[in-house]
């Protein structure tokens, strides 16, 4: 992290912060993030493996723009699909995959029948 002076805000006391510097950390960190998060979602889905993955691909979508590269798909003059954006596009896919296993695993438990055993009136006298 890097404090900048200039004619802005510094000259009025208040420091601006140059997010420059921190980019070469941020994105590697957000990437493995992302990846360790989908992972997990793949190999045991929860709720929050899911929610999490999710919340790491809109970031990711956010902060690849310096490592982007080849536009795959244009929509406009300044908007299109690059390679950066397919890491996005997985990461919703899994989190999709780990929200269904999810939803059929709910749905066999509330279809399974009671695994407990019946309480028989006689085995729960314990009386004289």
């Amino acid at each position: 992290m890097r404090w900048t002076s200039g004619d802005g805000p510094v000259a009025r006391g208040w420091p601006t912060y140059d997010r420059d510097v921190d980019l070469p950390v941020v994105i590697p960190l957000t990437l493995l993030a992302l990846a360790v998060s989908a992972l997990g979602t793949l190999v045991r889905p929860r709720v929050d493996t899911v929610v999490v993955t999710l919340l790491l691909a809109a970031v990711w979508s956010r902060v690849n723009a310096p490592v982007e590269g080849e536009i795959l798909l244009t929509f406009s003059a300044d908007r299109g699909f690059t390679v950066a954006d397919i890491a996005s596009v997985a990461a919703v896919a899994v989190a999709g995959a780990g929200a269904l296993r999810l939803l059929v695993r709910w749905g066999r438990a509330a279809a399974a029948p009671s695994r407990r055993r019946p309480v028989s009136p006689a085995a729960s006298h314990q009386g004289p």
